[in-house]
């Protein structure tokens, strides 16, 4: 297992990176139909508490993802950043098959176009991007007891 602290370090920081990715997202306009802590909320059953949607993402975002990206990236081949990705590709599977149907859409959402699985690859491919990275120098500059072979 990774370096789990590091690991929830990580997820924070890209946690934090993707709220603002989701900003412009929304200011400028691109895929409006997709709007994360909307979806959150709607999964959780509570359209009308934001607090609760911006709370599930940082949990997720940060514990759920981070430790698992700690746990699992000894395993991985590559520098950090593309193993964070692949470690995105693998999120992105579990909010299309898993996460959308909790929110009330089909999994892919499908019939809904190619916007909202297409945007929500990219962002779990930056998301992921920011992970593996804020991970490896976490750990290269920041050491603990794990050697992450980095």
């Amino acid at each position: 297992m990774g370096d789990v602290f590091r690991g929830l370090e990580a997820g924070f920081i890209a946690t934090v990176f993707l709220v603002g990715f989701l900003f412009v997202q929304h200011a400028l306009g691109i895929v409006p139909e997709f709007n994360l802590i909307n979806l959150l909320m709607a999964s959780a059953g509570a359209q009308d508490r934001p607090a609760l949607g911006w709370g599930l993402m940082f949990m997720i975002g940060t514990v759920l993802w981070g430790l698992g990206y700690a746990t699992v990236s000894r395993r991985m081949r590559g520098p950090h950043w593309l193993r964070g990705m692949a470690f995105g590709v693998g999120t992105w599977f579990v909010m299309m098959f898993a996460f959308l149907p909790t929110a009330g859409l089909p999994a892919f959402a499908q019939g809904m176009g190619f916007g909202i699985p297409v945007f929500a690859l990219v962002m779990h491919l930056v998301y992921g991007a920011v992970l593996g990275a804020s991970y490896q120098l976490l750990v290269h500059y920041l050491p603990s007891e794990v050697d992450e072979n980095a």
